[in-house]
């Protein structure tokens, strides 16, 4: 692991709804609210003992096999490519939740054994009543929770084009944090080969190579690391990378992710836009492209109120806020132009 001390984040107590919403979520950082899920029955069993954490669980369970992914032990449970990034370091298996969960119970006494994971799978697939016996009432109704059980395990740091708020049941979880910009010193993969879906920064940061990866040095410097206990939560801003890692056993984690491309309520999202641009804008010369770019400044970035005052409103047209209706014209014009 690398050895200097990261800044903290701010941790927040007693979090209400109202004080998330009005005072947290404007700040766009990272914050830790202690002891946010305390009163949730799945995180009293965990307290108690792993053995009551699995009988909570099993109860809940409708049956039906789950897929879950098994890391050899000498890659430390680190999620992440082969040597050679030709393929992935871990298989997919399919099984029962009674053996799943015994084969975690077992291996999180071997530091030696597999590591286990059931990844971000949706709540209701597995566990219907949860979300009912454990309620959430950060984000609309309509959010699902993701459920991640396994023994320690670590996800290399990456990001999520949602807001995400992840509760800590089962284990510790010490996350890092890199604000957006860190994209430039984090050595990120490919965008379209990814183990999970999201893309990875590259950086083992249990032995980062700065002769490989000298600009990680920068990142680190403007780093947040946060250590979460069961009960705990973390709320993670939309885009800020982090890299997780779970230790203390058996651990369980819910997350809740509100817009972006996994729970959007709108489409396209934001990140289909780089996708578009990957088309029309890239591969443009760089001067074309800085062109471009005081364009996207000027009508995409920057601040829009008063902006087109010196227009007549009448006929502004789509530099308006976008109704529905025009909306809708808009993306059958884009559809033609995709053809």
């Amino acid at each position: 692991m690398y050895k200097r001390a990261l800044k903290g984040i701010a941790c927040w107590h007693n979090v209400t709804p109202e004080v998330f919403k009005e005072e947290i979520l404007p700040l766009h950082q990272p914050a830790i609210l202690k002891g946010l899920v305390n009163d949730w029955p799945a995180v009293k069993q965990a307290k108690q003992s792993v053995e009551g954490l699995y009988q909570y669980f099993s109860d809940l369970y409708i049956g039906g096999d789950i897929q879950f992914a098994r890391i050899p032990p000498e890659e430390k449970g680190r999620f992440f490519y082969n040597k050679e990034m030709t393929d992935f370091n871990f298989k997919r298996e399919v099984g029962p939740l009674d053996t799943f969960f015994r084969d975690v119970l077992a291996n999180s006494k071997d530091n030696k054994a597999d590591t286990l994971a059931l990844q971000s799978a949706p709540v209701a697939d597995y566990f219907p009543e949860f979300e009912k016996n454990n309620p959430f009432q950060f984000f609309d109704k309509s959010v699902p929770p993701r459920i991640w059980i396994g023994n320690d395990a670590v996800v290399s740091a990456h990001y999520d084009d949602s807001e995400n708020i992840a509760c800590v049941v089962s284990g510790q979880r010490t996350f890092t944090l890199f604000p957006p910009e860190q994209i430039e010193n984090l050595y990120v993969g490919p965008m379209d080969f990814t183990p999970a879906g999201a893309q990875l920064s590259l950086v083992d940061f249990n032995e980062p190579d700065f002769e490989k990866y000298p600009k990680f040095h920068q990142a680190l410097d403007n780093a947040l690391v946060a250590e979460l206990e069961p009960g705990d939560a973390i709320y993670i801003p939309i885009l800020w990378w982090h890299h997780v890692r779970a230790k203390g056993g058996v651990n369980v984690l819910v997350n809740y992710w509100e817009g972006g491309s996994i729970n959007g309520k709108t489409k396209p999202v934001p990140a289909d836009t780089i996708l578009m641009a990957m088309l029309s804008i890239r591969d443009l010369p760089l001067v074309q492209k800085n062109t471009w770019k005081a364009l996207f400044d000027y009508f995409i970035f920057s601040d829009q109120h008063e902006k087109y005052e010196h227009i007549p409103k009448e006929i502004r047209g789509i530099l308006e806020p976008l109704d529905e209706q025009t909306k809708k014209g808009v993306k059958k014009w884009l559809i033609g132009q995709l053809k």
